[in-house]
């Protein structure tokens, strides 16, 4: 399907995700999430038209569940100025995209109440997202239960040097937002961002690096010995390993699909970090400590 004036739009369900991919090689993964019991669409539509002048951007859209527009904008991602980086650029809807959303609407029975759809106010830059780490940024809050609806944002690899969107098949994730840490029942401290990807690397100091894989990695990774020991419940991750029992609390759920499971860790004790640090990736290999 394309809206007059997207040359793609793609929408995804629940067993399917979006990426966007850009010139230089950078993707990002995009979806909604949600504090509340809004009935919201979690993947929405993503296509390709025009920004301001002639150069054409992601355009997003978020849904609710009836298939109504809830906010659009336009979005950029490229390559950072620090190595595995990624600058991430939102910009209000451009103004000929916004007259083919509105057209298409009312072509398809859902004409929009008002004269502009919601985008943001101005144009917003995240300069440095470190590839697996997620960014969010909100598109409407409610403040009389405190509820609110986000976009998240996360730099992933692999992705083609061409600007396109596609849907693909949504992977189990390993989700860590806003930690809580405790190594054999002692609290640590940990960093308060959001790591997401079908692969966390955890640094504990004394203990060393543990990479934690949500499906078993051994045919990607056969020269590392993965036991399949840690048990993902709702918001905790949980492992024992060499008498050290280390327990995650997150604000999201761990797994992004299954609610609770079985993962694979990894435990390197010859790296020794000074402080609680997560890095994650799509594959074991990107996490492994350098020798």
């Amino acid at each position: 399907m394309s809206l007059t004036a997207l040359a793609t739009v793609l929408h995804a369900d629940s067993e399917r995700i979006l990426h966007a991919s850009f010139p230089d090689g950078t993707g990002l993964e995009i979806f909604t999430e949600t504090t509340g019991s809004s009935e919201i669409d979690p993947r929405g539509e993503m296509g390709i038209g025009p920004g301001v002048g002639s150069q054409n951007l992601v355009n997003r859209v978020v849904r609710n569940r009836s298939n109504k527009i809830l906010f659009v904008y336009n979005l950029e991602a490229s390559r950072g100025a620090s190595p595995d980086t990624v600058k991430i650029r939102i910009e209000p809807i451009s103004a000929a995209s916004e007259v083919g959303m509105l057209k298409y609407e009312a072509s398809h029975g859902r004409p929009f109440s008002a004269a502009h759809l919601p985008t943001v106010a101005g144009v917003r830059e995240f300069s440095a997202v470190k590839i697996g780490e997620a960014v969010t940024l909100d598109i409407l809050y409610n403040p009389s239960n405190g509820e609110k609806i986000y976009d998240v944002l996360r730099p992933i690899t692999g992705s083609s040097p061409v600007m396109s969107v596609t849907s693909v098949v949504a992977p189990e994730l390993i989700s860590l937002k806003q930690i809580a840490i405790r190594v054999n029942g002692r609290a640590m401290a940990a960093p308060a961002s959001w790591t997401i990807g079908m692969a966390i690397r955890i640094d504990i100091p004394h203990l060393g690096t543990y990479v934690v894989a949500a499906d078993d990695p051994h045919e990607a990774s056969p020269d590392h010995g993965f036991a399949a020991i840690a048990q993902a419940d709702g918001k905790t991750l949980s492992w024992m390993m060499d008498r050290d029992r280390v327990e995650i609390m997150s604000s999201t759920n761990v797994l992004t699909r299954s609610g609770k499971g079985v993962l694979w860790v990894y435990h390197d004790r010859h790296y020794q970090p000074d402080v609680v640090g997560l890095q994650s990736a799509d594959t074991v290999e990107w996490l492994f400590p350098k020798r």
